[in-house]
């Protein structure tokens, strides 16, 4: 099997992707991408770049070029799943890294702060994912929470917990903390953002219509400030990719640390 496609089937497991998800994000029947993945034919040029860019590499990394040994390269590893987070990091400039979500106990003791919640379980997510990487190796993980009066909101367990939380946050102002870890070999560096958030009055109909739309369940607080959540906010202070999930003006800054100036 030559090095492209096994790059290509490592890089699907890496991301957690099947075979019929990177066939269409590519514009290829399955049988096209199989071909391709079990290196029976090699991709033509365009169909290589969009798999570069599906998988935030270079098309020399896919293709074995220039490549220094594994134990010499020192990679950027994003310790998250979150397609945000994803973006936000790519927007930055960082076009290369490696996705590596670790399942870590989330569970933290009673009478902490948010901030220091969300600085500690990025600590774990980012050591756990430190264990499959190199020396060199630069990890970058983060963990966000909803703060009401001092009091975090994680993901609604049910539509019914969802319409509390939203009506809780109705007319009020609530806080949006993110934990953030940069870690190579025996250093690590850890800071938060914090971020106020104002919601609008909100009609019982309106956060009904919010939730049916499905958007508010997998997302601390109950919404998505980069979705249809953004109808329900007035104003903030601060950092809004905060809001987001990744603080990426303090990323920056913390990177500069480690040799990585983005400008």
């Amino acid at each position: 099997m030559s090095i492209l496609a096994e790059r290509m089937k490592e890089l699907r497991i890496e991301n957690k992707m099947k075979q019929t998800e990177v066939a269409k994000a590519l514009g290829l029947s399955i049988t096209g991408y199989c071909g391709y993945e079990y290196g029976n034919r090699d991709p033509q040029t365009a169909t290589l770049v969009k798999l570069a860019q599906l998988y935030h590499v270079s098309a020399d990394y896919l293709l074995g070029i220039n490549e220094p040994p594994p134990e010499e390269k020192a990679r950027i590893i994003l310790a998250s799943n979150s397609p945000r987070r994803k973006e936000l990091l790519g927007r930055m400039g960082i076009e290369e890294f490696k996705v590596s979500a670790p399942n870590v106990d989330e569970s933290v003791e009673e009478g902490l702060s948010p901030a220091r919640i969300v600085e500690e379980l990025s600590q774990r997510k980012a050591q756990a994912a430190a264990k499959k990487a190199g020396p060199k190796d630069i990890i970058i993980a983060a963990d966000t929470v909803v703060a009401l009066d001092g009091a975090v909101l994680g993901k609604p367990r049910s539509e019914e917990d969802a319409f509390a939380m939203l009506s809780a946050l109705s007319g009020r102002e609530h806080h949006v903390y993110t934990g953030v870890t940069v870690l190579q070999g025996e250093r690590a560096v850890t800071e938060h953002e914090e971020t106020a958030v104002q919601f609008r009055e909100l009609a019982p109909e309106e956060i009904r219509g919010y939730i049916a739309t499905g958007e508010p369940m997998d997302k601390a607080g109950a919404y998505g400030i980069q979705g249809r959540g953004a109808l329900l906010v007035s104003g903030i202070r601060g950092d809004y990719s905060n809001v987001v999930g990744l603080p990426v003006f303090r990323l920056g800054r913390m990177l500069t640390q480690f040799g990585i100036n983005l400008l």
